[in-house]
């Protein structure tokens, strides 16, 4: 009997509609065991987080957060800083996807406890490559267990 492979929950946070789409695309076409969960904006991923930790089986628990930082509302630095703070949420690796290259921003992401940075890419074949880096390292070095 086969063991059945376990998927990946990735929680895609962006507000923008088009590099929502790319990311998806990026994503799912280079590894099929991913559920990925878009929302556009921190207040609406900390909904998601706390649904994943009263209802499991509806709101599955990420295994890995892909971030944008300049978002309206709660930016991605301040929803670093709250999902970092929290004791049942400060496991999941948080990956920063933006297109910022200030050097305050990866070192403040960084001092907050991100687990990757990556800047988006103008070149729709760079930006395919890189999701294919990360999900290829993402998803053979850690648990699929949420």
């Amino acid at each position: 009997m086969e063991k059945e492979q376990k998927r990946a929950n990735v929680l895609l946070v962006e507000d923008e509609p088009g590099d929502q789409k790319l990311i998806e695309t990026a994503i799912l076409s280079n590894n099929s065991r991913v559920n990925l969960k878009i929302v556009s904006s921190g207040e609406e991923a900390l909904d998601y987080l706390r649904a994943s930790m009263e209802n499991p089986e509806q709101c599955p628990k990420p295994s890995l957060i892909l971030l944008d930082l300049n978002m309206p509302g709660m930016g991605g630095r301040e929803f670093l800083k709250v999902v970092k703070a929290d004791n049942e949420l400060c496991s999941i690796p948080v990956v920063i996807v933006t297109t910022s290259d200030d050097e305050g921003d990866i070192k403040e992401c960084y001092a907050r406890h991100a687990a990757g940075y990556i800047q988006k890419s103008a070149s729709p074949q760079e930006f395919n490559d890189t999701f294919k880096k990360l999900t290829r390292y993402w998803f053979s070095t850690f648990s699929y267990a949420g």
